[in-house]
C-alpha cells in the first residue's frame, strides 16, 4: 500500500466512513482497509460518532483507480473510474483478467500447430505475428490437420 493511499484512508477513516466505504472508493479489499485502520490506531465505535454529527450525510469521494487521485463527479455525467486516458489504459493493462471478453474461438495455429483462442468476428489463423511470417514468406506448415 503506497503512503497517498495510507493517508487517503486516514483522512476517510477520521470522517466516519465505513470500511465498505473507503475500500469501494478506493479499489481495494475491505480486509486490506481493516487492517491498516486497526494497527493504524483508526478503528473504532462509528454509531457512537455518527451520533455526535449533524445528520447532513457526507458525500464518499472517488479515486482513480490506478494512481489514486482523488476524482470530481459531475451530475448527469457517467460515473468516473479513472483520472485521464493514460491511468485507464495502464490499469486495464495490468489487468487483463478482469476484461470481459465475449464469442471465444478455439482453433489451431496453422504454422506451428498449437491451439489458441481468440475473440470477436475475424477468423485468425496464425497464433502470433511469427507464425504468420513463417508461414507467408519461408513456407512453414503444421503436419497436423487444422480446425
Amino acid at each position: 500500500m503506497t503512503e497517498q493511499q495510507k493517508s487517503i484512508i486516514k483522512t476517510l477513516r477520521e470522517q466516519n466512513f465505513s470500511y465498505n466505504a473507503i475500500a469501494k472508493a478506493m479499489g481495494v479489499t475491505v480486509a486490506t482497509v481493516k487492517s491498516y485502520c486497526q494497527r493504524a490506531g483508526l478503528a473504532g465505535n462509528r454509531k457512537e460518532a455518527f451520533k455526535s454529527q449533524s445528520d447532513t450525510p457526507l458525500e464518499l469521494p472517488t479515486f482513480c483507480r490506478c494512481c489514486g487521485k482523488q476524482l470530481i463527479q459531475r451530475e448527469k455525467v457517467k460515473h468516473r473510474k479513472f483520472c485521464s486516458d493514460a491511468c485507464r489504459v495502464t490499469w486495464w493493462n495490468a489487468h487483463p483478467e478482469l476484461v470481459k471478453r465475449r464469442n471465444p474461438h478455439t482453433v489451431k495455429c496453422l504454422c506451428c500447430g498449437k491451439e489458441f483462442t481468440y475473440f470477436g468476428i475475424k477468423q485468425h489463423k496464425f497464433c502470433t505475428h511469427e507464425c504468420y511470417i513463417k508461414h507467408r514468406y519461408e513456407g512453414v506448415t503444421c503436419d497436423t490437420e487444422t480446425v
